[in-house]
């Protein structure tokens, strides 16, 4: 197949294009809403059989530009939602996909979309299954953002964190400030100063928070809308993030990203 990936995320882009690239013809990588629209500018790529799209890109939610894209290309999503969005959100013939993707369940969703997809499984035996309805593009956005409403998504309201020996503290999520990583450490800090290094990664942390009151504001931070004290112009129309228990640290958004997270401060 001819596939398509929509993903502002490098490593989970690589992953992808190496986990399909023996099999497949990867058309392109787009990491915004701007390049999918350049993508199918000129109303000629229809060669596209499939697009694995991201949900939250740094300039937005994905929908809109997916909705631009002729109708006849299906769309598998990708996010690093936790498994209660997951359920919300599975659709018919196009699948929703947990990060991060793993081979079997993605070849499983590519069986859906082209039924003469193997299955990739442990002992490498093809499973095909019987052939399924794909739906358009519209119809696959219609239905996600119908299953949004119709179902109550539950995030994460503590973490539960190993301490000293065989003890754990629990820090509300109202209690975080911002959760980084550095050294490849992922490591929560709390609005009192506190920090400890937390046993996930920064897509799982994602994910599993609240997006009105936690936001990805760069590929180093995830920041709580309470601990932000003020913002503060930067080079190249970028921005800084001051936040009130760590004001000597630096959170820099990309001018794409400034818009997004001035309205989720002002909201």
């Amino acid at each position: 197949m001819k596939i398509l990936i929509i993903e502002d995320e490098q490593s989970s882009a690589d992953r992808l294009r190496r986990m399909l690239e023996s099999e497949h013809e990867i058309l392109g990588v787009c990491a915004s809403n701007a390049e999918v629209r350049e993508f199918f500018a000129d109303g000629n790529r229809t060669d596209a059989d499939l697009i694995l799209s991201d949900i939250q890109l740094g300039d937005g939610l994905s929908f809109e530009s997916l909705r631009k894209v002729p109708a006849a290309i299906p769309v598998i999503f990708t996010t690093a939602f936790d498994h209660y969005a997951v359920q919300a959100f599975k659709c018919n013939s196009i699948d929703y996909l947990l990060k991060p993707i793993d081979k079997e369940e993605l070849y499983t969703a590519l069986a859906k979309v082209k039924p003469d997809v193997p299955i990739v499984t442990e002992d490498s035996t093809p499973d095909v299954p019987p052939p399924t309805r794909s739906l358009s593009t519209t119809d696959a956005i219609a239905q996600l953002l119908a299953s949004v409403k119709s179902q109550t998504i539950r995030y994460r309201e503590r973490f539960l964190i190993p301490h000293r020996g065989d003890e754990y503290l629990i820090v509300p999520v109202g209690d975080v400030s911002h959760i980084t990583i550095r050294d490849g450490v992922v490591r929560l800090c709390t609005l009192t100063g506190d920090t400890h290094a937390l046993p996930m990664t920064l897509e799982e942390a994602e994910g599993q928070l609240d997006p009105k009151r936690f936001m990805r504001v760069n590929r180093q931070y995830i920041v709580s809308a309470v601990a932000v004290t003020k913002l503060s112009t930067h080079f190249l129309g970028k921005i800084r993030i001051h936040v009130a228990a760590f004001p000597d640290i630096e959170i820099i958004v990309s001018k794409d990203k400034v818009s997004m997270v001035k309205h989720w401060l002002d909201s």
